[in-house]
Order: structure tokens, then sequence, then C-alpha cells
């Protein structure tokens, strides 16, 4: 219950905060920066500490699907908060602040509990290095959506509304592969540090998650060679980054979907 008294006033702070950067990108009201932070940063702080509640509230690290999904959520928000200081991000709290609310919510009353009892100095690492490559790249698929529709905008000379609120194309695209190679990197040192660990892919349950999390790097990959060798951006860039991230989240979600929600099993 406590989680959940936590939990509902971050839920408001954080609707309120998407909704004021929504008045501002609608024309309905002037720029309200301060507010949109000031209450994003309070949800934050109730946020972690029903976190810490529903994670470290007992004798092992609960790493249940939600609370995780609820960890990873906590830190797009922070990774929002310190870019929006010096980069054109703030629309972006439109749509990843919802979707916070939505997954804090579900981690809270859950009471789901599967516990991680043998967590070593190195798997602590790869999971630390995997929550943040997963927080970078859901925030550069939500960016991607932006520059599609920007893009899209753009070439049927329509500029009013969101698209007129947006920094330019050019900035938008640099801001996108800038997040991209901050993902990769992140990815492959959690790959790196994660493999040792690997013994017996179908007895650890990890067949599924390797899988689906190669062919996301492979993705995205590819879209970096793609940049570098044929300057592919816009809506060529976004349909790639929206691909490898589906792919990056079914590689853990999907697989912890499957065998919590469905099968009942660790």
């Amino acid at each position: 219950m406590l989680a959940f008294a936590l939990a509902l006033p971050a839920v408001v702070f954080y609707l309120c905060a998407a909704y004021r950067q929504w008045q501002t990108v609608s024309g309905r009201k002037p720029e309200g920066r301060l507010a949109v932070l000031t209450c994003t940063m309070v949800g934050a702080l109730l946020h972690l500490g029903s976190i810490g509640i529903t994670m470290l509230g007992r004798e092992h690290i609960n790493f249940a699907m939600f609370e995780v999904g609820s960890l990873i959520a906590w830190v797009i928000i922070l990774l929002l908060i310190f870019s929006s200081w010096r980069k054109p991000v703030d629309n972006l709290f439109i749509g990843l602040l919802p979707m916070a609310a939505v997954i804090l919510v579900c981690a809270a009353v859950s009471g789901q509990y599967y516990p991680l009892p043998d967590l070593s100095y190195g798997l602590a690492w790869h999971i630390l290095l995997s929550v943040l490559a997963y927080s970078v790249f859901i925030i550069a698929a939500v960016q991607s959506i932006l520059l599609y529709l920007q893009d899209l905008s753009l070439k049927k000379h329509q500029t009013q509304g969101l698209i007129q609120s947006l920094p330019p194309l050019q900035t938008m695209d640099l801001l996108l592969f800038e997040m991209i190679w901050l993902g990769m990197i992140l990815l492959t040192a959690a790959f790196a540090i994660g493999w040792p660990y690997v013994a017996d892919l179908q007895a650890q349950h990890l067949l599924h998650k390797v899988v689906f999390a190669s062919i996301g790097w492979l993705v995205f990959a590819i879209l970096l060679i793609g940049r570098y060798r044929f300057g592919w951006r816009g809506i060529i860039a976004s349909r790639w980054t929206l691909t490898g991230t589906a792919f990056l989240v079914l590689s853990y979600f999907g697989t912890k979907f499957v065998l919590e929600i469905i099968l009942h099993r660790s």
C-alpha cells in the first residue's frame, strides 16, 4: 500500500507536467518550462520512493517485469530532466510521462516478486548498462516518431501545431543519432559484460532474449552504417529506429511477459 501511496501522487505530477507541456505545444498557454520541470522532478522523487519499496523492500532485489519497467521509466525521466537543460527535448515529455505513469501504477499494484539472489558485481553492471541502453533507445524511439511526423509535415507544407514547436529538422536528426550512438555504446558494453554469465541459453531462459536483442543491435548497426555511407535520415532513420527498439523491447519484456504472466516462472 505504501508503494501505491507514493505512486499515485507521482502519476498526478507526471500527468500535470505532460498536460502543461501539451498546452504549450498546442498554443493554448505560453511556455512554462519551470512548471513542467518542477512537476516532473517531484514526480520522479516520488517514483524513486515507490521503486525503493517494490524492488528493494524484501530480502532480495525484485526483478519482476513491471518493477524493471518502472525502473527503466524512471531512468528515462531522469535522462530527460538532465537533457532538457541543454537539448531541445521538452516535447518528449508529452509522450514519455504518461507512459511512465502507467508503468508506475502497474508496478505498484502488481505484487509480483521474482528475486535475483545471486547478483554478482559483473552481473549488476550488465543490468545497469542494459537499463541505461533500453532507456536511451526508448527515448530515441519517441524522438524518431516526432522526426517522422516533422519530416512528413514539411513535405506536405503543413507546419502548424506540434511541428511548429519543434526545433529545425537538422537539429532533430542530429539529436536522434546522438541518442542511437549512446544507446549502442551502452548496449554493446552490456553484451560484453553479460556474455560470460551465459552458461546454458535454454536452461537460463535466455535464448529469446539473446536472439531478439542481437537482432535489435544489428538493426541499429545497419542504421549507423547507412547513415555513414548513404546519409540515411528523416523517415528512413525513424523506421529503422522504431524497428530496432521494438526488437529490444521484445527481447526483455516479451520474454518476461511469457515467463511471468503466462507461465508464472522466473
